[in-house]
């Protein structure tokens, strides 16, 4: 009984678990429904506002976190959960909705916790997107299907530019070569648009070079491309800092790069753009492709031979083609004239182009003159007499004006037309035209007249244009004349061009960033434009700049720093245009300005002015006024009203804006025809406005504007964004502007149909107000049943982007009344894009007409629409589709659906397709009943799909489910062709395999349509299985190069249990099938692997249940007589091998018998793997080992090994699988050879494996019975001494040709480099070791005793007595708790080369270099490239070395010394002190000239440091009472004055010294002197009051930066000398005060110094002559900056905490100014 109660006592508790949590549910239903809806509305108030960044993001093209959609996604899942769950169960007396409701709103709470969880942990870092990354990138690695040249003969190049770009060819560098006008930036750019498309790089990068080659500008350029700012100015800096980058973001060379040099004239040196060739070495994998003229350069940049491809002038076919293209000929003397014209242009395009355009339309005698012109030049200079007469034949002299202005801006610039109309504007070219708007249209016509002549090209931004180079270069011709007399130059421009045209020069435009400046004595008389861009704060203006410069109409400084304004009244007299873009403006006074009298046209884009002025009030003839991205501009009151001629106003952003700047914009709206403005707030504000004359308008109600709907950044279409409702649209009468309109946004509530917002008309309309739109968004609009009737959308003949979403009540988009025929047609001829989401009522998109026509339909976005099953469907009866048969879109290439809850198929399983299918991407999302992606038959789709994307649909088995019984016969001689090259699925649970094949002899027919596939990508997939079902299918996958398998397999235990007994019997059937001929804890048996001959990549990751990785399988002995040496090798392209929590993996490479194996690889001309260059493995806990010994010797070209935290690993290669009896046979029978294993090994990383013993050594036996190691070799003698363990006659050995090796946590290995690789480690140049606990000795001395099978632990004596490490640069140790020593004495012969010595943490080292007992040798010990000790925390160590030697370092630069007992003792350059010092260098380093080299000093961390430099005296003073002092002390009675000068410190930086109270304490007997100091960085020295003393002054000749920060106690930085304070303070009476110069000071930083009163409160005065960046932060306290006068002539302005401002005429004056109202001052400064 009393058993039964024990039991009872341990059992009921148990099954009460559950019968409590059902009470718990019950009773604590209504809370738990409350909890679960408060935290749902802190849910949705998260995700609105995670929401709107997203949608920030993306407009402003920033970063947005991956973990966002996914995170999107399961709010919207919980919600549907969420509104299942009742919300009044109080009152509810059944008790089975109780505890449902209960149970679910619980469970809902915790899984809200947990996404609320995943909230916290999704980091915004809001970075711009890169320019040149390629978006969703799957890197395609085979040579891909070529898209045709446009001329025959050029294809040959192309096609060889593409193959070079492919991974298959070695070579990193391409060049196109040809002469100028041949098309070598055309063929880049098709080179360019192919790669990107196909995805062949992951970022493509281009800089445009020219002819004046600026290494800056290449930087910048490929900075802007990946988004990095270059804020440093050498360019060493900045090719650091990219090649920095570059390698950060390689990923170990997954990232490809792709850089293209445009137009290079001179050598480019790879290395200023960060890229190098050891980068490729470093897993850098990128590639250069150049254009150039000139084929030496091309060599001199490094480009082999063989990929300088040429590209030719056109053959004479192409080229009469080419001209026929333009002009239509039916007169055939004209014809032949025609022939005649082409073969004179010599096959150039851009010369048959630009002549066919100008004389079309011309008479006879225009081509015959044209000829005559052309047969007088050469090829070199026919280029330009086509230019010549093009210009000659425009039409008027407008056209020839804007030409001429297009040559001002710099190479491939694209040229905003709206800036050439304002400066035509300004010129007066325009004649006639009185309004801005009419000069605009002017504008056009000339601009199309230029782009029909081929004189200009077009631009990839819509607003914008560029010139070809060589058309820029005739115009850069035509300046040099005195008629067009003009000064450009966008190049490297060193100094101010020396000519004679001042005089007549009229247009000037410049590039700044290489300008110091300006000359002072130059004068410009008939100036008109003045065009400056991109000068830093270092540019300088003479005062008299605009002197003489009457003529000046335009102004125009681009990204300047500080622009310069004129102030003389004669020199603005006849602006008309002033240009201020993206300039410094924050707290600019532009008072000034409104002295401008004529000025027409003000622009301050982008320059982030605060203040617009009342003056500017006074520019009464002002037509346009720009002030876009000025956030938070403040505009005086009266300043809108005055600009009495005001047409157009830009504005944007209007946060700044007040009730009567708004007032005063609703009295010039009568006059605006354009108007950019966002309306906020006050609704009044629109119901005012008058829009009846806007004819350009960006208009936003309710909503910030939104660049990324429009064409570009550039465009001016007209655009509405509207967030309000009906009535306000209908009271503001914006809806006039409907049919102006180009983008509308929409979200209106009270809104039944579109219609409901149009003006409404009594007279019957042909079309509707929307029928210019381009762009069509209308989202959340509730009471919306339909957007438009049929009579609406057939006039929508120009809509191009059409999205529809959360409209809750929307059930179809075009309604055709209850009256309609269904025999109507809708037709959209232009709609390319069309989204459809968030609207749980949709049928269809027009229920009632007989076709709807969409031929231009490019791509198609489906997002949560529950009423429908499928997406297309061939049964006219079927109701619950969305394409029916009626619905047309032959050009569809990208398909997207998410979220389609009852979606069970998107085509029908049988599926027969009369019209091709063109779709290229695929992407189907959170569709859970989905069980079908394709038909049986799916190669009828395979013809243009490239990408297939599947993720979180819980239904899918099978992406591809084929039966050969429908398909028929696909493995004939005709396969189809496919063009699929991506497949990525992610949480698709039930997903077994990628393909699985049924039907009749599915293991013999060659399954084709998939021969394009590259990249497969499998994550999170619980069950997953294969790649392919059954393993036996024969399939084509020859340009297949990477797999991933992140997370998958993971509960295929636990998922089976659950299924139904059908669904038991189905999977086994399935995994009899996948088992047939093979093992299935294997990824690739051997029955499928030669399916995988082209893959490079292979990624795994917590693969579940796999146990080998490559199954072999070796022939019969019968086999291996008969076999062929034609057969295929084994993963020959294999190249990076990524294996990551494989837990159940024991074997990497497993096979039946290695011995046959190996025989029958010797037998083959290529071996199996031959190309696998990296291994890495990460935490896979049972594997044992990584290579048999035979395996190894096939990876001759293996350069990277990186073992972590496999703590099952006891060796890197062992032979404990190889069968002996076979050995015997295989050794007596093998070849004499000698084999090398590993030759190319570059890194070894061997990270926490707790049971490795040893890493190996050893070489390979050759025939004479002697070992081979690195072309040296060693008796048999040798051999049988040391005991080499053989393994098929080959003796291994893993570390003896590594460059690097990186041992950490191993704690069983109590050595690195054993006994037996004497002399073997010539190729080691790094070595790390870190937490080897067990770690007794870096080289092994003598042998250990251990029965390991290895032969790593054998007794065996040491040779010779010498450790070879010859090429051994950097060893660094740290965390070794048993290691005495490093080195002993004999080895540092060997160690000329070392470079940089770092022991750390490593408590027992007594000595760095152990005493050996026979070394007699008293001779210096040299280590002559040693530039780099570092010695922290060695408690125990006595010594460097306890013999006599002498030790020296001629090349030590820096001595990192952290020790408590140990002198420094060298000649230093850096210092670095240990914690513990008081004194960080002590008076007799100076007696002992210790100082002499010393360039560095940074002491951080040391609590107990009170000064840096102790002085004579107190030095003195402790050598008195010290018995190891000289006894001389100090004499004060002599009262000799010690000068200090420490010739070669350059910086000195001082962190967290809290006791530190002075850093020189200079007196009467001592003087510091510091001739070179650049750089002083001092911070949370919280003791310290001042920095230098006044004396000091005259010695900081070279000091550039000075920066204080967190000094709780400095009063003032620099301090008037104690000792002669009060002396100077008596004679300074009726003197002028002591001038203090810092000559090259020019960046100081004073932040968070509560208690600074000033930089120096001495009388003294000072002068900054180059001080530029002045930063007070933090400085309440602070009254003045100096007390004498201060001049600082190159300070404009002054930064503090609320941002920069106007330095003003001088800091002291800044600064009263600032603290005149004390409250404010504190909240400016502090």
């Amino acid at each position: 009984m009393e058993a039964a109660n024990e039991i009872l006592k341990q059992v009921v508790p148990i099954l009460m678990i559950p019968v409590n949590n059902y009470l718990r549910y019950i009773i604590s239903s209504t809370q738990y429904v409350r909890d679960m809806t408060i935290k749902l509305r802190e849910l949705n108030e998260a995700s609105v506002g995670i929401k709107e960044h997203m949608t920030r993001n993306t407009s402003s093209h920033l970063e947005v976190p991956a973990q966002v959609s996914g995170w999107l996604d399961d709010v919207e899942k919980i919600n549907r959960k969420g509104e299942n769950v009742p919300r009044e169960v109080g009152g509810c007396v059944n008790l089975k909705i109780r505890l449902k409701a209960g149970r679910n709103a619980f469970e809902i709470s915790e899984e809200i916790d947990s996404v609320m969880r995943r909230l916290s942990l999704i980091t915004w870092t809001d970075h711009p997107i890169p320019l040149g990354r390629v978006e969703s990138m799957q890197a395609s690695t085979s040579t891909p299907s070529i898209e045709h040249d446009e001329f025959q003969s050029r294809e040959v190049t192309f096609v060889e530019a593409l193959k070079a770009l492919g991974p298959n060819h070695k070579g990193h560098m391409i060049a196109l070569c040809g002469m100028g006008g041949v098309g070598k930036t055309t063929m880049m750019k098709k080179i360019k648009n192919f790669v990107e498309k196909k995805k062949m790089f992951n970022y493509v990068v281009m800089a445009v070079i020219g002819e004046n080659t600026n290494p800056i500008a290449i930087q910048k350029a490929i900075a802007d491309y990946l988004c990095i700012e270059l804020n440093e100015s050498t360019k060493p800096a900045r090719a650091d800092k990219l090649r920095q980058w570059f390698k950060d973001n390689s990923d170990g060379g997954k990232n490809k790069f792709l850089v293209i040099l445009d137009d290079v004239w001179e050598f480019v040196d790879l290395e200023d753009i960060g890229l190098s060739t050891p980068l490729l070495n470093e897993g850098v994998n990128f590639k250069v492709l150049l254009t150039s003229r000139k084929r030496d350069i091309c060599n001199m940049m490094g480009v082999e031979a063989n990929s300088i491809l040429n590209v030719k002038v056109l053959e004479e076919v192409e080229a009469q083609n080419l001209f026929l293209q333009f002009v239509e000929i039916a007169d055939r003397e004209l014809h032949q004239i025609e022939v005649d014209i082409a073969r004179k242009c010599c096959g150039l395009p851009i010369s048959i182009k630009t002549i066919a355009l100008t004389l079309r339309n011309k008479s006879k005698d225009s081509w015959k003159d044209a000829l005559a012109r052309l047969e007088e030049h050469d090829i070199e200079n026919v280029v330009n007499e086509v230019f010549e007469m093009s210009y000659r034949n425009l039409q008027d002299e407008e056209t020839k004006s804007i030409f001429l202005l297009c040559g001002l801006f710099p190479e491939d610039f694209d040229i905003h037309t709206e800036e050439l109309m304002r400066y035509g504007w300004g010129l007066n070219l325009f004649k006639k035209m009185y309004t801005i708007r009419r000069a605009r249209t002017r504008l056009n016509a000339c601009i199309d007249r230029l782009m029909d002549s081929n004189l200009l090209i077009e631009s990839n931004f819509v607003g914008c244009v560029k010139m070809h180079d060589l058309v820029r270069a005739f115009v850069l011709d035509m300046y040099c004349k005195a008629e067009h007399a003009s000064i450009v130059n966008h190049g490297n421009m060193s100094g101010w061009p020396k000519n004679n045209m001042n005089n007549s020069c009229k247009t000037i435009s410049l590039t700044c960033d290489s300008i110091f400046e300006f000359p002072g004595d130059l004068k410009f008389p008939n100036l008109t434009v003045l065009k400056l861009m991109h000068g830093d704060k270092s540019l300088r203006f003479p005062h008299d700049f605009y002197k003489g410069m009457e003529k000046l109409q335009v102004i125009s400084y681009d990204e300047m720093k500080y622009p310069l304004l004129p102030s003389l009244p004669q020199c603005s007299i006849n602006l008309r245009v002033l240009h201020l873009h993206q300039c410094s403006l924050k707290m600019f006074d532009c008072s000034s300005i409104g002295n401008m009298l004529n000025l027409e046209v003000l622009s301050f884009a982008k320059s982030c002015i605060e203040w617009l002025p009342s003056t500017i009030g006074n520019l009464k003839k002002l037509r346009l006024l720009d002030l876009r991205d000025c956030n938070g501009l403040r505009i005086e009151q009266g300043v809108l009203k005055k600009l009495v001629e005001l047409e157009e106003l830009y504005i944007g952003n209007a946060y700044g804006f007040r009730d009567d700047n708004c007032n005063e914009m609703a009295e010039r709206s009568n006059n605006l025809y354009a108007l950019e403005f966002e309306f906020f707030n006050n609704n009044a504000q629109v119901k005012n406005m008058s829009f009846e004359n806007l004819e350009q308008f960006k208009i936003s109600v309710g909503r910030s504007l939104d660049g990324n709907i429009s064409k570009s950044s550039h465009s001016y279409e007209n655009t509405l964004q509207l967030v309000t409702n009906k009535c306000e649209i209908l009271d503001s009468k914006l809806n006039e502007l409907f049919v102006k309109t180009e983008v509308l946004c929409l979200s209106v509530d009270c809104m039944n149909e579109l219609e409901d917002v149009e003006v409404k008309s009594t007279h019957p309309r042909q079309s509707s107000s929307f029928c210019n739109l381009r762009v069509l968004i209308v989202s959340q609009c509730g009471m919306l049943t339909y957007l438009f009737k049929l009579c609406v959308a057939n006039t929508l003949s120009n809509l191009e982007h059409m999205e529809v979403y959360e409209c809750d009540s929307m059930e179809e988009l075009i309604n055709n009344g209850t009256d309609g025929s269904g025999k109507d047609t809708i037709l959209f001829p232009k709609l390319k894009f069309l989204s459809l989401g968030g609207l749980p009522k949709l049928l269809g998109l027009c229920n009632n007409v007989n076709i709807i026509k969409l031929p231009q339909l490019v791509e198609l976005k489906l997002k949560g629409i529950p009423r429908f099953t499928c997406i297309y469907t061939q049964n006219k009866m079927e109701t619950s589709s969305l394409l029916k048969d009626e619905i047309v879109i032959p050009k569809l290439e990208t398909l997207q659906i998410d979220d389609m809850e009852n979606l069970k198929e998107i085509w029908p399983h049988q599926l027969s397709i009369g019209e091709e299918v063109k779709l290229r991407e695929i992407e189907v999302r959170n569709c859970d009943k989905l069980v079908n992606l394709f038909p049986y038959n799916p190669m009828c789709l395979l013809h243009h799909l490239e990408e297939l994307e599947v993720e979180n649909c819980g239904s899918i088995e099978s992406l591809f489910n084929i039966d050969l019984d429908c398909v028929g016969e696909i493995g004939g001689e005709v396969c189809i062709s496919g063009s699929l090259r991506s497949i990525g699925v992610m949480e698709v649970k039930k997903l077994r395999e990628v393909w699985r094949i049924k039907g009749t002899n599915n293991s013999q027919s060659l399954i084709c349509g998939f021969q394009a596939v590259e990249s497969i990508s499998i994550k999170r997939c619980v069950r997953f299985r294969n790649v392919f079902t059954p393993t036996t299918a024969n399939f084509d996958l020859r340009a297949l190069s990477n797999i991933l398998i992140y997370e998958c397999g993971a509960n295929r235990g636990n998922d089976e249990s659950k299924e139904s007994s059908q669904e038991k019997e189905q999977t086994n059937i399935l995994l009899r099938e996948e088992t047939f001929g093979s093992i299935s804890n294997v990824v690739l048996p051997s029955s499928v692997i030669h399916s995988f001959h082209n893959l490079h990549n292979l990624y795994l990751n917590k693969y579940e249940g796999v146990e080998v990785v490559f199954e072999i399988e070796s022939p019969t002995s019968r086999e291996l007589v008969t076999t062929h040496d034609n057969q295929q090798p084994l993963l020959p392209n294999l190249e990076d091998l990524n294996l990551n929590q494989m837990d159940n993996m024991s074997h990497v490479w497993k096979c039946n018998n290695w011995n046959r194996f190996s025989i029958l690889q010797k037998q083959q001309p290529e071996s199996p793997f031959r190309n696998l260059t990296t291994i890495c493995i990460y935490r896979c806990r049972s594997i044992k080992y990584l290579f048999s010994p035979l395996m190894a010797e096939l990876l001759s070209n293996l350069k990277k090994v990186k073992i972590e935290q496999c703590y099952g690993i006891e060796e890197v290669v062992s032979n404990r699988d190889d069968e002996d009896a076979e050995l015997t046979t295989f050794t007596s029978t093998s070849t004499p050879t000698s084999t090398i294993l590993f030759p190319h090994l570059h890194s070894l990383t061997l990270s926490f494996l707790k049971n490795l013993r040893c890493i190996g050594g050893g070489g390979a036996k050759d025939g004479n019975n002697e070992m081979s190691f690195n072309n040296t070799t060693t008796t048999s003698a040798f051999v049988d001494q040391f005991k080499f363990i053989e393994a098929g006659g080959v003796s291994w050995s893993l570390c003896q040709y590594s460059n690097e090796i990186s041992v950490y946590g191993c704690d069983a290995l109590s050595s690195v480099i054993p006994y037996y690789a004497v002399g073997l480690m010539q190729k080691l140049q790094v070595l790390k070791i870190t937490f080897c606990n067990g770690m007794k000795e870096v080289l092994e001395t003598q042998g250990m005793s251990s029965n390991n099978k290895s032969g790593c632990d054998e007794e065996i004596p040491r040779v010779n007595n010498v450790v070879m490490l010859p090429n051994l640069k950097i060893l660094n140790i740290e965390w070794c708790g048993r290691l005495e020593h490093i080195f002993t004495f004999s080895a540092l012969e060997s160690l000329r080369q070392l470079q940089e010595l770092t022991i750390r943490k490593c408590r027992s080292i007594k000595v760095i270099v152990k005493k050996e007992e026979d070394a007699s040798s008293k001779e210096a010990v040299v280590f002559p490239r040693l530039k780099s000790i570092e010695l922290e925390d060695l408690p125990e160590l006595v010594g460097f070395f306890l013999g006599m030697n002498e030790f020296r370092w001629p090349s030590l630069d820096k001595a990192y010394i952290l020790l408590e007992n140990v002198a420094l003792t060298f000649m230093l350059r850096i210092i670095r002190p240990y914690s513990r010092v008081y004194t960080v260098v002590p008076c007799y380093f100076r007696r002992n000239n210790l100082l002499q080299k010393l360039e560095k000093i940074c002491v951080s961390n040391c609590e107990m440091v009170d000064e840096i430099f102790e002085t004579a005296l107190e030095g003195s003073r402790i050598n008195r009472n010290s018995s190891s002092g000289d006894g001389r002390g100090f004499d004060e009675s002599s009262q000799t004055t010690i000068l200090v000068n420490l010739p070669n410190l350059t910086q000195l930086e001082l962190k967290y010294l809290f006791h530190l109270t002075n850093i020189w304490k200079s007196n009467q007997w001592t003087i510091f002197e510091f001739p070179s100091l650049t750089r002083v960085d001092i911070s949370w020295c919280n003791s310290l009051e001042h920095v230098f003393t006044s004396s000091m002054v005259s010695s900081l000749l070279q000091l550039q930066e000075l920066s204080i920060f967190n000094c709780s106690r400095m009063e003032e930085v620099i301090v008037k000398d104690v000792d002669v304070a009060v002396e100077a303070e008596e004679e300074s009476d009726g003197k002028r005060n002591e001038m203090l110069v810092l000559p090259c000071l020019t960046s100081l930083k004073l932040e968070r110094l509560p208690c600074l009163k000033g930089f120096s409160l001495g009388n003294e005065e000072f002068s900054f002559p180059l001080l530029d960046t002045l930063i007070i932060k933090g400085c309440s306290e602070i009254t003045t900056f100096t007390k004498g006068n201060s001049t600082a002539p190159q300070l404009k302005e002054i930064e503090i905490s609320f941002g920069s401002f106007y330095a003003g005429e001088n800091i002291n004056s800044f600064i009263r100014i600032n603290k005149r109202n004390s409250t404010k001052a504190k909240t400016l400064l502090m």
